[in-house]
């Protein structure tokens, strides 16, 4: 894989979070992961700072936003879910130039119909949806079919009964789901077709990174075919072992550059920046999105991680390279800046 001429790094801060709220497993596998990316990239030779946020981003007071790149691994603020748009807005507010997705799209992601309506509207394949609630689901007459929050993220809130196959199994679960996120649900048609996750990386020129399948192959149930919330984050779960990842997918090379094609595509409809994932299922044969996760997952067993090891990139080096899709965009407003002071002087 060949490159441009790299960004200079200077002073770079790694911004997280490690909620007292989270369970202490969860705040423990937070903690190694930092680890992990800071001694990673400073075997790469980058002046890294780790600072953790909590209720603001005043612990980022001491540093200047003219001279300091932030890695935004923060997914937002102590007791405020989902409030990682939240945080890039601050960001933008105190003038910081920072990896991954904007304010406005991680705001957009957050809302699947809205994700839906955006991928339509630039022509990627995505599957018919609708966001429904319990008095409208008598509309609804395609089976099986797919039942999730319309404003959660990471699957949160899927699970084997997310798949309904009957009118009186789709109304039970769209009152489970309003009952316990009191929102809309999105409904759409179930796809029993092969899964893969693409991640994508850069900016002028986003480039797709080798697909993964995930291997469903050990179960015939379709309620159990799917990448649950339990299957991402519960190392007890059946899906955590039971699901394989093949990486590289086993594809024909017209599979693979479709998949890469759509993936590309929904990135940009999506306004992604510097790295994301794209969720996507075969449906009679074609490619179709899913879902778009931009700031996704970076842990070192996750898609982003494996797919950029098999393009030559360790751990480190994938790391920075997305911050050098950052620094780009620092050294342009910098020099954008001293050509309008030397201007104004003239």
């Amino acid at each position: 894989m060949t490159t441009n001429k790299r960004p200079a790094l200077g002073k770079v801060v790694v911004i997280y979070n490690i909620d007292s709220a989270w369970p202490a497993a969860d705040q423990k596998n937070s903690a190694r992961l930092l680890h992990h990316m800071v001694d990673s990239l400073r075997r790469w030779h980058v002046d890294v700072v780790p600072v953790q946020i909590r209720h603001d981003l005043n612990p980022l007071n001491d540093f200047d936003p003219e001279t300091t790149l932030v890695f935004n691994w923060c997914e937002g603020y102590d007791g405020i879910p989902w409030s990682d748009a939240v945080v890039a807005k601050e960001l933008e507010t105190r003038g910081f130039i920072y990896t991954g997705a904007n304010s406005r799209t991680l705001k957009k992601s957050v809302n699947k119909e809205s994700i839906k309506r955006i991928l339509f509207e630039a022509g990627v394949s995505t599957p018919p949806g609708r966001a429904l609630n319990h008095e409208q689901a008598k509309d609804w007459n395609v089976f099986p079919a797919m039942v999730k929050p319309a404003d959660q993220h990471c699957s949160f809130g899927v699970s084997r009964a997310s798949v309904v196959e009957s009118p009186a199994e789709l109304m039970r679960q769209i009152c489970r789901v309003e009952e316990e996120f009191g929102s809309k649900v999105l409904v759409e048609p179930f796809i029993n077709g092969r899964e893969f996750h693409v991640a994508v990386w850069g900016n002028r020129k986003p480039e797709a990174l080798p697909p993964i399948e995930l291997d469903y192959s050990k179960y015939k149930n379709i309620h159990d075919r799917l990448y649950t919330f339990e299957s991402k984050f519960n190392p007890n779960s059946e899906g955590w072992s039971g699901i394989g990842w093949l990486c590289p997918a086993p594809t024909t090379e017209e599979l693979d550059t479709a998949l890469r094609e759509v993936a590309v595509r929904a990135y940009r409809a999506m306004r992604c920046r510097d790295y994301a994932r794209m969720d996507i299922r075969l449906w009679n044969g074609i490619p179709v999105v899913l879902d778009v996760n931009p700031n996704a997952d970076l842990d070192p067993e996750s898609v982003m991680p494996v797919a950029a090891l098999h393009v030559g990139f360790d751990y480190g080096k994938m790391v920075r390279r997305i911050f050098e899709f950052a620094a780009a965009r620092l050294q342009a407003r910098n020099a954008s800046r001293r050509r309008r002071q030397v201007l104004q002087v003239i």
